[in-house]
């Protein structure tokens, strides 16, 4: 059986070393396999593939069938992992707090525990604990 965990593990293995990092792997019904990659200057089509080979190679369609997606998360995707807000230091991005609150500023800094956003000129610390999403602020000024 396919699952996220294994598919996880092939990735880690093939990553190691380099800038790329993994957002996501879902497993769906049907072994419909979706990896999302990126790294801090965003991702190419042709690194991608090369991951998508890699893991093509490791998996056995005779065994068990799939399908396979490696791709970059997006830019209107919630963030999921440190690095994706490490990516977008300085840019103005959108929070919502686990308790419904939503607010918008530019991130300042991340840690190992949050993020500093800039709110209408105040610096407000947000733990990850309390982020329910948080996603890029699209303009196309």
């Amino acid at each position: 059986m396919i699952t996220a965990e294994s598919i996880t593990e092939l990735i880690a293995q093939h990553l190691e070393g380099s800038d790329i990092f993994l957002v996501e792997v879902a497993v769906r019904p049907g072994n419909a396999i979706r990896v999302h990659v990126d790294k801090p200057e965003g991702i190419s089509i042709d690194e991608c593939v090369k991951i998508s080979r890699f893991l093509n190679e490791r998996l056995d369609r005779d065994v068990e069938d799939y399908s396979l997606e490696v791709s970059s998360p997006g830019l209107s995707g919630t963030f999921k992992v440190k690095q994706q807000y490490e990516k977008n230091l300085g840019r103005n991005i959108e929070v919502l707090y686990s308790d419904g609150i939503k607010v918008k500023g530019k991130l300042e800094s991340v840690s190992d525990n949050g993020i500093t956003l800039k709110v209408n000129g105040d610096d407000e610390e947000i733990r990850f604990d309390e982020i329910k999403t948080a996603k890029a602020i699209i303009s196309f000024n």
